[in-house]
Protein backbone atom coordinates (compact mmCIF):
# COMPACT_ATOMS: atom_id res chain seq x y z
CA UNK A 1 0.00 0.00 0.00
CA UNK A 2 1.31 3.58 -0.96
CA UNK A 3 1.16 6.05 1.25
CA UNK A 4 1.00 9.55 0.52
CA UNK A 5 1.90 12.97 3.27
CA UNK A 6 0.25 16.32 2.14
CA UNK A 7 3.02 18.78 3.29
CA UNK A 8 1.79 22.53 3.53
CA UNK A 9 2.89 24.84 1.44
CA UNK A 10 4.80 27.64 2.87
CA UNK A 11 5.92 31.10 1.90
CA UNK A 12 8.68 32.83 3.31
CA UNK A 13 7.80 36.57 5.08
CA UNK A 14 8.99 39.41 3.29
CA UNK A 15 11.80 40.86 4.27
CA UNK A 16 9.82 44.73 2.79
CA UNK A 17 9.27 46.67 5.70
CA UNK A 18 5.56 48.09 6.07
CA UNK A 19 3.28 47.81 3.13
CA UNK A 20 5.92 48.01 0.36
CA UNK A 21 5.46 46.45 -2.80
CA UNK A 22 7.06 43.02 -4.45
CA UNK A 23 7.89 42.46 -7.96
CA UNK A 24 7.06 39.30 -9.56
CA UNK A 25 10.02 38.13 -9.51
CA UNK A 26 10.60 38.67 -5.78
CA UNK A 27 6.89 37.18 -5.40
CA UNK A 28 7.40 33.81 -7.57
CA UNK A 29 10.36 33.33 -5.48
CA UNK A 30 8.66 33.50 -2.22
CA UNK A 31 6.00 30.94 -3.88
CA UNK A 32 7.97 28.84 -5.49
CA UNK A 33 7.01 29.55 -8.59
CA UNK A 34 8.06 31.10 -12.03
CA UNK A 35 7.03 34.95 -13.33
CA UNK A 36 5.25 32.99 -15.93
CA UNK A 37 3.42 31.07 -13.51
CA UNK A 38 2.02 34.39 -11.69
CA UNK A 39 1.22 35.76 -14.91
CA UNK A 40 -1.19 32.60 -16.33
CA UNK A 41 -3.09 33.02 -13.09
CA UNK A 42 -3.87 36.24 -14.00
CA UNK A 43 -5.11 35.76 -17.29
CA UNK A 44 -6.90 32.67 -15.69
CA UNK A 45 -8.11 35.44 -13.27
CA UNK A 46 -6.92 33.32 -10.29
CA UNK A 47 -5.02 36.32 -9.33
CA UNK A 48 -6.19 40.48 -9.49
CA UNK A 49 -4.45 42.12 -12.20
CA UNK A 50 -1.52 43.98 -10.37
CA UNK A 51 -0.76 47.80 -9.72
CA UNK A 52 1.51 49.06 -12.32
CA UNK A 53 4.94 51.28 -11.09
CA UNK A 54 5.60 54.10 -12.95
CA UNK A 55 8.14 51.63 -14.78
CA UNK A 56 5.01 49.67 -15.74
CA UNK A 57 7.02 47.13 -13.66
CA UNK A 58 4.00 44.62 -11.85
CA UNK A 59 3.78 45.53 -8.23
CA UNK A 60 2.39 43.11 -5.79
CA UNK A 61 0.70 43.23 -1.85
CA UNK A 62 0.54 41.23 0.46
CA UNK A 63 -3.02 40.20 -0.31
CA UNK A 64 -1.91 38.90 -3.59
CA UNK A 65 0.50 36.85 -1.54
CA UNK A 66 -1.68 35.31 0.38
CA UNK A 67 -3.89 34.41 -2.85
CA UNK A 68 -1.22 32.56 -3.83
CA UNK A 69 -0.25 30.86 -0.94
CA UNK A 70 -4.00 29.49 -1.27
CA UNK A 71 -4.01 28.46 -4.04
CA UNK A 72 -0.82 26.64 -4.20
CA UNK A 73 -2.00 24.79 -0.70
CA UNK A 74 -5.30 24.38 -2.85
CA UNK A 75 -3.55 22.36 -5.61
CA UNK A 76 -1.70 20.48 -3.29
CA UNK A 77 -4.86 18.88 -1.91
CA UNK A 78 -5.57 17.98 -5.18
CA UNK A 79 -8.02 20.93 -6.54
CA UNK A 80 -7.69 21.99 -10.16
CA UNK A 81 -7.22 25.68 -11.04
CA UNK A 82 -10.76 25.71 -12.07
CA UNK A 83 -12.21 24.37 -8.23
CA UNK A 84 -9.79 27.32 -7.02
CA UNK A 85 -10.90 29.73 -9.13
CA UNK A 86 -14.85 28.63 -8.14
CA UNK A 87 -13.60 28.50 -3.78
CA UNK A 88 -12.22 32.19 -5.02
CA UNK A 89 -15.45 33.46 -6.52
CA UNK A 90 -17.56 32.22 -3.76
CA UNK A 91 -15.41 34.24 -1.18
CA UNK A 92 -15.28 37.09 -3.04
CA UNK A 93 -19.24 37.30 -3.29
CA UNK A 94 -19.18 36.83 0.80
CA UNK A 95 -19.99 33.49 0.94
CA UNK A 96 -18.04 31.21 2.74
CA UNK A 97 -16.88 28.72 0.52
CA UNK A 98 -16.02 25.71 3.07
CA UNK A 99 -19.02 23.75 1.89
CA UNK A 100 -17.91 23.64 -1.39
CA UNK A 101 -14.48 22.87 -0.71
CA UNK A 102 -15.69 19.70 1.46
CA UNK A 103 -17.97 18.77 -1.78
CA UNK A 104 -15.31 19.35 -4.05
CA UNK A 105 -12.91 17.13 -1.92
CA UNK A 106 -15.83 14.84 -1.52
CA UNK A 107 -16.03 14.58 -5.53
CA UNK A 108 -11.92 14.48 -5.94
CA UNK A 109 -11.94 11.80 -3.22
CA UNK A 110 -14.34 9.29 -5.15
CA UNK A 111 -13.11 9.99 -8.87
CA UNK A 112 -9.15 9.28 -7.11
CA UNK A 113 -11.09 5.86 -5.39
CA UNK A 114 -12.17 5.12 -8.47
CA UNK A 115 -9.28 5.93 -10.44
CA UNK A 116 -7.39 3.74 -7.77
CA UNK A 117 -9.63 0.59 -8.71
CA UNK A 118 -9.15 1.17 -12.24
CA UNK A 119 -5.49 1.22 -12.00
CA UNK A 120 -5.90 -2.28 -9.67
CA UNK A 121 -7.51 -4.34 -12.44
CA UNK A 122 -5.25 -3.13 -15.35
CA UNK A 123 -2.23 -4.31 -12.66
CA UNK A 124 -3.70 -7.70 -12.22
CA UNK A 125 -4.97 -7.64 -16.19
CA UNK A 126 -0.94 -7.09 -17.56
CA UNK A 127 0.41 -9.43 -14.69
CA UNK A 128 -1.64 -12.05 -16.61
CA UNK A 129 -0.83 -11.22 -19.67
CA UNK A 130 2.88 -10.72 -18.62
CA UNK A 131 2.69 -14.66 -17.51
CA UNK A 132 1.55 -15.22 -20.83
CA UNK A 133 3.59 -13.64 -22.64
CA UNK A 134 7.08 -15.04 -20.49
CA UNK A 135 5.72 -18.99 -21.30
CA UNK A 136 5.34 -17.99 -24.85
CA UNK A 137 9.27 -16.35 -25.13
CA UNK A 138 11.44 -18.70 -22.89
CA UNK A 139 14.70 -16.72 -21.63
CA UNK A 140 17.19 -17.16 -24.24
CA UNK A 141 15.33 -17.95 -27.26
CA UNK A 142 14.17 -15.02 -29.91
CA UNK A 143 11.13 -14.86 -31.69
CA UNK A 144 11.01 -14.07 -35.05
CA UNK A 145 9.11 -10.91 -36.24
CA UNK A 146 9.50 -7.52 -37.71
CA UNK A 147 8.76 -5.65 -34.66
CA UNK A 148 7.39 -8.32 -31.68
CA UNK A 149 5.78 -11.01 -31.97
CA UNK A 150 3.93 -11.13 -28.72
CA UNK A 151 2.42 -8.09 -29.62
CA UNK A 152 1.82 -8.68 -33.24
CA UNK A 153 -0.04 -11.71 -32.14
CA UNK A 154 -2.91 -9.37 -31.30
CA UNK A 155 -2.42 -10.64 -27.12
CA UNK A 156 -1.62 -7.44 -26.15
CA UNK A 157 -1.61 -5.84 -22.84
CA UNK A 158 -5.52 -4.53 -21.94
CA UNK A 159 -6.43 -1.29 -22.09
CA UNK A 160 -6.84 0.97 -19.19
Amino acid sequence: MIEYQITSFKMAQTQKPGNAKLLIGELAKLAGVKPDTIRFYERSWLLPNPQRLASGYRAYDDTTAKRLRFIKQAQLVGFSLDEIQRVLRLSEQGEPPCRSVIAIAEATLSETEAKLQELERFAQKLKSTLSRWRGQCPRGREMAAEFCTLIESGETVPSR
